[in-house]
């Protein structure tokens, strides 16, 4: 009786101190939860009047992103500014605001050097108006198995450091030029009917539609090989840009593409060199010049006629 009694008893007490362990673990889990920030970035996109990056990879020179009305331009190094297409600021925003904190890597600025959310990683401000609302720095960046990265980030007035998910170096770590408009032709070449190429001796040539077909002075033509270029040069862009050319060179064009478009009229695109240089220009972009030997960017642009011909 007494042993029945012993057993009944101890099983009792078990299950009491079972009750008091899981109330812990949900108490001291839940307690963890409301410790731990869900989330970083707190913005509102339609009031952002300006961006400040101060990236690692140009020393932290200020790279100053600002809206100038409807649309948003980029300060240079040279004192000029430049057009800012808002598809790159809306790409801003996305990465900003997915920032979200997978653990608390380290809690205490001792440890901001370690994982370069010091004075070493990339800043990053967001301005309403004259408000600051974030002040964020990215730091180092992991790679682990499967195919998992990781960015270590750390928020302006916080001393924790946090895990997040994604490569936000490939997004903020650039200079201003990254940030720019790099587009040379934007335009539909399904309207298009008549390209003129303006070359030196007698390499000029026309591609010409005619019923919905192109042709070159009568010769026969790869279909296809001409989609492919209109396709690629309705939508040309070059990350390469020269800013202060040498106005001497632009005494006259070697090259010239003339595009008639009922929607812009003649898109002119015009390639000056000299013994050093080649420097592309467009009509569309009349303040922009690209870099056209970089690459070998003019020949994507002023093709020969024999690269249309059907063999």
């Amino acid at each position: 009786m007494v042993n029945k009694l012993s057993i009944k008893s101890l099983g009792i007490i078990f299950l009491v101190l079972l009750v008091i362990v899981a109330a812990f673990i949900i108490y001291d889990s839940s307690h963890g939860e409301r410790s731990f920030r869900s989330s970083l970035v707190s913005i509102d996109t339609a009031k952002v009047t300006s961006i400040s990056i101060y990236p690692k990879a140009i020393n932290h020179k200020e790279v100053r992103l600002y809206k100038e009305g409807n649309y948003w331009e980029v300060n240079l190094e040279n004192g000029k500014t430049a057009n800012v297409p808002y598809s790159k600021i809306q790409d801003l925003f996305i990465q900003l605001l997915n920032i979200k904190p997978q653990n608390v890597a380290a809690q205490s600025a001792d440890q901001w050097k370690e994982f370069n959310v010091d004075t070493s990683g990339t800043r990053v401000k967001v301005y309403e108006g004259d408000k600051n609302t974030l002040d964020l720095t990215i730091g180092k960046f992991t790679y682990q198995q499967p195919r998992s990265m990781f960015t270590y980030v750390r928020v302006g007035g916080d001393d924790n450091v946090y895990q997040t998910i994604g490569f936000l170096d490939f997004v903020f770590n650039h200079n201003a030029n990254y940030f720019r408009d790099d587009a040379v032709i934007k335009d539909d070449y399904l309207s298009w009917n008549k390209l003129t190429f303006t070359y030196p001796a007698d390499s000029s040539f026309q591609l010409v539609k005619t019923n919905g077909n192109w042709g070159i002075n009568g010769a026969k033509v790869d279909s296809a090989k001409i989609a492919n270029y209109l396709n690629s040069l309705s939508n040309m862009q070059d990350p390469n840009f020269i800013d202060n050319p040498d106005q001497s060179i632009f005494r006259k064009a070697e090259f010239t593409l003339t595009i008639q478009t009922p929607k812009f009229g003649a898109i002119n695109v015009s390639a000056f060199a000299d013994t050093s240089n080649i420097v592309i220009t467009s009509s569309q972009y009349p303040d922009t010049y690209f870099d056209g030997k970089k690459a070998d960017f003019w020949k994507r642009i002023f093709v020969g006629k024999n690269s249309f011909i059907k063999k």
